[in-house]
């Protein structure tokens, strides 16, 4: 369960990650109102929440949109001399994202705005993505602990140190069982969600550190476990 959730931690971080690079807030200035960018530019970066600003002419518009879309080039210029409008790209802070509606409220308050594009259902996403790594990450955590607990009561528990460091050695194997099943683990977690790799290009394994934890936890589980056996029987 704990490689389970691991694997799954992976892939939503990754997805958050993907989700938080490519959504932007996009400001179009206003041309019936003459405003210095720059002024506007340092009104965005004060506002709570914003991480970057950054001001895309129109002739940088027109230019993207040469590379990006030639086709539709004649089509915009059939329309006039550069129809298309200086704008802002807006990224945010990752707190600021569950407030998203309170800063669009004080974007529009900027004199020279005037519209704001942006992809409410992509923050979203990213919300509840964000959401469940978090809570797969507290999960894992409070197993965790909860096998420290464990630990702790089956050391201390009608135990002297004599008895202890007897039961360490007596019953290592059982540390080391425990260690080949968390390895073994791995290796089925492995196996069961390898042929993921060639359905998408997002796969991504939970590091060394996290496989190092649970291989380990497993040995310390099968040692508590045991203790616990021969203390109740």
């Amino acid at each position: 369960m704990a490689e389970a959730l691991l694997f799954m931690r992976a892939q939503v971080r990754e997805i958050s990650l993907i989700l938080k690079e490519d959504f932007r807030i996009v400001v179009v200035k206003s041309d019936k109102i003459k405003r210095d960018s720059a002024g506007m530019e340092e009104q965005l970066k004060a506002l709570p929440g914003t991480a970057e600003v950054s001001f895309i002419s129109k002739a940088e518009c027109l230019r993207k949109l040469r590379e990006e879309a030639p086709d539709l080039v004649g089509a915009v210029m059939n329309m006039g001399a550069n129809p298309l409008p200086d704008t802002f790209e807006v990224s945010l802070d990752e707190s600021a994202l569950g407030g998203l509606n309170a800063w669009i409220e004080e974007a529009w308050k900027i004199n020279g705005v005037a519209d704001i594009k942006y992809k409410p259902l992509e923050a979203t996403a990213i919300l509840h993505a964000l959401f469940y790594g978090h809570y797969i990450l507290v999960a894992l955590t409070l197993v965790f602990v909860a096998l420290v607990i464990m630990a702790l009561m089956a050391v201390f528990y009608r135990n002297t140190i004599a008895n202890l460091l007897a039961s360490i050695r007596r019953d290592r194997n059982w540390f080391f069982a425990g260690i080949l099943a968390g390895a073994l683990a791995a290796a089925v977690s492995y196996a069961l969600v390898y042929p993921v790799k060639y359905l998408s290009p997002l796969w991504f394994w939970p590091g060394p550190f996290w496989q190092t934890a649970v291989i380990a936890s497993g040995g310390v589980a099968a040692w508590v476990i045991f203790q616990w056996k021969n203390t109740h029987n």
